[in-house]
């Protein structure tokens, strides 16, 4: 019959399609839990968190600044809802991340399968306990030496060179003339998990949108605004994770 083989075929693309984005995307989701909880919370609330507040960005300055359109797919996505997604998703991934990594059921890893849930206790990672980070000193170059004292001294540290020897340094005295100013020093109290929350904060601010992105393309294929109504005007619950659909992969 006419169309009968094109119908066939469109139909083999559509479950080929949903395998991957189900079964594979699965598959990874549960490597990501099976090392720690935490692999898994914290992603999917960074995309949501990056999804609503590029909402709320492109609401409140959207083509305010950049008039030019961001998607051909998605209209209403605007630049500045972008840049203000992921500026936002940074700062939130970087203090939640800390305060998850306080939790044994979201840093222990395990290797088992239980309906019903029991007390995790482990060892916690070297990833999740507080240590203390040097700042590289080369960036401070980048600013003028006035501008950096006004961060005060308990934040950085300037070090000199006594007798303009290198081997020997130390903090700089103020009026002491045999000191040369050498480099700053600057030390953070950081949970090394926060440094991978920028990775994962910026991927779920510059790629992750992507599979936004292929959802707006499949809805306006099927002429539907929304794939659900449970939050109006920002496209349903299911909205706040079709981005997830690269973000497991990513952080596994």
């Amino acid at each position: 019959q006419t169309g009968h083989i094109k119908f066939q075929l469109n139909q083999l693309c559509w479950t080929i399609v949903v395998l991957c984005l189900t079964v594979g995307q699965l598959k990874y989701i549960m490597h990501n839990i099976y090392n720690g909880l935490i692999w898994f919370t914290l992603p999917i609330l960074l995309v949501i968190t990056n999804d609503i507040m590029a909402y709320f960005s492109g609401i409140t300055c959207g083509r305010k600044f950049i008039h030019r359109t961001f998607v051909e797919l998605s209209p209403n996505k605007t630049w500045e809802g972008f840049i203000g997604g992921g500026i936002f998703t940074v700062i939130v991934g970087w203090y939640l991340s800390r305060f998850l990594a306080k939790f044994a059921w979201m840093t222990c890893p395990t290797s088992t399968f239980a309906f019903f849930p029991h007390e995790l206790a482990c060892e916690k990672e070297n990833i999740f306990h507080e240590a203390t980070t040097y700042f590289p000193s080369q960036a401070f170059e980048l600013f003028p030496r006035a501008l950096i004292r006004l961060l005060g001294p308990s934040r950085v540290v300037e070090i000199c060179s006594v007798d303009r020897d290198a081997s020997n340094l130390t903090a700089c005295i103020s009026g002491a003339s045999n000191m040369k100013h050498h480099h700053w020093e600057m030390a953070l109290s950081i949970v090394p998990i926060q440094l991978h929350s920028i990775l994962l904060s910026l991927f779920a601010s510059l790629v992750a949108p992507f599979g936004g992105f292929l959802a707006s393309g499949i809805k306006r294929a099927y002429g539907i605004k929304d794939f659900d109504s449970i939050i109006p005007g920002h496209g349903g619950l299911m909205d706040r994770f079709d981005c997830q659909l690269i973000m497991a992969l990513a952080t596994w």
